[in-house]
């Protein structure tokens, strides 16, 4: 959630800045322009070439006046957002009359005295991005009709073809329609990978993902080559009943402990589940432990590991076809899109996970004891609902403690005595044969916490 809500308020500071100092540039080069037109003298232009019958020419001459001007970033960024909606370009119609008019200011500057400017045209090109080249040229024509008096003359077409629409609205029209483009982009897509990834097999899943990961898949890990504690959470996960794991008794489960203080889980592709030792920390039985792990098992069996995987694939591959690397606010905005199509879907997989992890400890031990309590420590720790809640992808710890302890009563299951967990753990090394009975008798600790490393 941080990653779009604080690079969106920092950019809608620059883009306000990027708005207001652009106007402020604007209104000052327009008084410069007025001012100066109007101390030129009367001149008759003209883009045809023929000479008017009329006069008596004395003289010609070639005169061209060019000027670069640079746009504003606001101008820039509107821009991005209209080319790929469509529509007209009127941030940059008006910047180009503006060249237009400065060009020709100084083509006039360099055909003092003379009556009428005839074969007007005008070149431009872009010598970067945001900046402008306009280049106007003219035959100058030195009559016996002297220029008299000033006036501030503007170009024949000046404001013909230019919009005058608000830049801030016409701002927020092209990124409403940027939006909604991309968002009808985004769940078309994300229906594709749901279908798509429930039509994979677990085996395919494996075959695709050791691509990707040889070094945690092609070469599966074994009891060797895991730490004690690692090796007690994959025992814990084979003790399941295999008729409560569902679809997920398919996968063989390998589990990785992150050095990571944060409490977090999460399912990868091809069975590998990762435990962050601030979890291990936290909990302090085992039927929580399992509770943990039984929600992620839950993720296997809706699937929802390989459509995370595949909707985070659209979304790189729509920013990759779409923007260029350097379009901050264009990759900013349509990350809108995904995280609001994404809420319902990653909040609903969540609790679907819960459902789970119910299911799982109900059949391991008979109740369903404590089955929420580390929910209940992580709403402590996270304190009470807010508005960012309505944003967030995970439900409110304490909505989840609710609805879990709501299906248990629902489903009439019973509410056992967990076990501890630190005498679960030694029985499991007493049961492989790593520590003897006789270490427990004489009063030696052996911690998950300790021993996860």
């Amino acid at each position: 959630m941080e990653e779009i809500i604080l690079p969106g308020i920092l950019l809608t500071i620059l883009i306000g800045i990027a708005y207001l100092t652009g106007r402020v540039a604007d209104g000052v080069h327009d008084r410069a322009l007025k001012r100066d037109e109007s101390l030129l003298p009367r001149q008759v232009l003209d883009s045809g070439s023929n000479i008017p019958g009329d006069i008596k020419l004395h003289d010609t001459a070639m005169v061209t006046g060019k000027v670069v001007i640079a746009e504003d970033r606001f101008r820039n960024l509107l821009a991005r957002l209209r080319i790929f909606v469509g529509g007209r370009l009127s941030a940059h119609e008006a910047s180009i009359t503006r060249a237009k008019r400065e060009a020709m200011l100084r083509l006039r500057t360099n055909a003092k005295g003379a009556s009428h400017i005839i074969g007007i045209r005008f070149d431009s090109a872009q010598l970067s991005r945001g900046m402008i080249e306009m280049i106007v040229s003219g035959t100058a024509l030195y009559t016996d009709h002297r220029p008299k008096g000033g006036f501030p003359s503007a170009l024949p077409d000046d404001g013909v073809n230019i919009s005058h629409r608000n830049l801030l609205i016409e701002f927020l029209s092209a990124s409403t329609a940027f939006l909604l483009i991309c968002w009808g982009i985004y769940a078309a897509s994300g229906l594709l990978v749901e279908w798509a990834s429930h039509e994979i097999s677990v085996e395919d899943e494996v075959a695709i993902w050791s691509q990707l990961e040889p070094e945690l898949i092609n070469h599966h890990r074994t009891a060797d080559d895991r730490s004690l504690a690692e090796n007690y959470l994959v025992d814990l996960i084979n003790s399941i009943p295999k008729a409560a794991l569902g679809p997920a008794a398919a996968y063989d489960f390998d589990v990785v402990i992150v050095p990571d203080p944060t409490p977090n889980a999460a399912a990868l592709p091809g069975g590998l589940i990762l435990v962050h030792s601030g979890m291990i920390d936290l909990v302090e039985s085992e039927n929580e432990l399992l509770s943990i792990l039984g929600h992620e098992i839950g993720h296997y069996n809706g699937r929802d590991h390989l459509e995370g995987l595949g909707r985070e694939v659209v979304g790189v591959a729509l920013s990759a076809m779409m923007f260029q690397t350097d379009a901050v606010l264009t990759t900013w905005i349509a990350g809108w899109p995904k995280l609001l199509t994404d809420l319902d879907y990653s909040r609903s997989q969540e609790l679907d996970a819960d459902n789970w992890s119910l299911k799982i400890l109900m059949a391991k031990y008979g109740h369903v004891g404590e089955v929420a309590t580390t929910f209940e420590k992580l709403g402590q720790m996270q304190g009470g609902h807010s508005v960012m809640d309505y944003l967030a992808t995970h439900p409110h710890p304490q909505d989840r403690v609710d609805r879990l302890y709501k299906m248990a009563r629902d489903q009439d299951l019973p509410m056992g005595e967990p076990v501890d967990l630190e005498e679960a753990f030694e029985d499991f090394l007493v049961r492989t044969g790593e520590i003897p009975e006789s270490a427990r008798e004489e009063g030696r600790k052996f911690s998950l916490t300790t021993m996860k490393d």
